[in-house]
């Protein structure tokens, strides 16, 4: 049917390998189908979970801990309904203090662990690690420089647009990765090694000195001097600042 079919014509092997991937986890669904759509494994998910609250009940009345539990399922195929469970009035913190409903937040982790599908195998794909990746630089990014209107990280004009004009810099890029935006690797190993460096701190931004935006804005000078391609900052536009 692929081959008939004219939309899996002419796929790069990227798309391919993600066609593959879909199929393989559509065909695992499948076999275990027994386990995942049926009402006696909702149940069976139902008793486990009464089980664990009963021990956190008594672990609760012995200690005087506080806990709260959220579950739901992971696929929207599965029949279990998510759950939250929380130790004598801890529910009350999230309405009371974070101002959300314990409904609402189930409801809502319901959705991201479904719709969006945000399980352990989409996190180890090329797309996953390509997002993750490009979250915690823009994030880091963000943190760094306060500006009314949030930016992306631009590798093309980094070095003016990001570095010379916020003085910041991002260290510990490791050797052998291309600079580029995480949407533009496409190496899964790459992706793999600058997801760890990013997550562990190995590569982070950090506030250049004085003294290092002094000597940086004279190597751009010397660079443009000596007919180097170093773009120049966009120009400020006239409403800048106005609603």
């Amino acid at each position: 049917l692929a081959r008939v079919d004219p939309k899996y014509q002419d796929m790069t092997q990227e798309e391919k390998d993600e066609l593959l991937c879909t199929l393989t986890e559509f065909w695992a669904l499948k076999n275990s189908s027994v386990c995942v759509t049926n009402s006696a494994a909702a149940h069976d998910a139902q008793l486990t979970l009464e089980h664990i609250f009963k021990i956190l009940d008594g672990l609760a009345l012995c200690t005087g801990i506080y806990v709260c539990l959220f579950a739901t399922h992971c696929h929207i195929y599965d029949s279990s309904q998510p759950f939250w469970y929380g130790t004598d009035n801890i529910m009350d913190f999230w309405e009371d203090v974070m101002d959300l409903e314990p409904d609402k937040i189930v409801h809502k982790m319901e959705q991201w662990a479904c719709m969006h599908r945000k399980n352990i195998k989409e996190h180890n794909s090329v797309k996953g690690m390509q997002q993750m990746c490009a979250h915690i630089l823009n994030s880091g990014l963000h943190m760094c420089v306060v500006v009314v209107k949030k930016f992306h990280i631009n590798s093309i004009n980094f070095e003016v647009a990001i570095k010379a004009r916020y003085s910041i810099d991002l260290l510990g890029w490791l050797e052998g990765i291309p600079f580029q935006l995480p949407h533009a690797i496409t190496n899964a190993e790459h992706l793999c090694t600058l997801c760890d460096a990013l997550k562990v701190g190995m590569c982070h931004w950090a506030y250049m000195s004085r003294q290092q935006c002094v000597q940086y804005q004279d190597q751009l000078k010397e660079q443009r001097s000596a007919g180097e391609l170093v773009r120049e900052p966009r120009k400020k536009c006239s409403n800048m600042g106005r609603k």
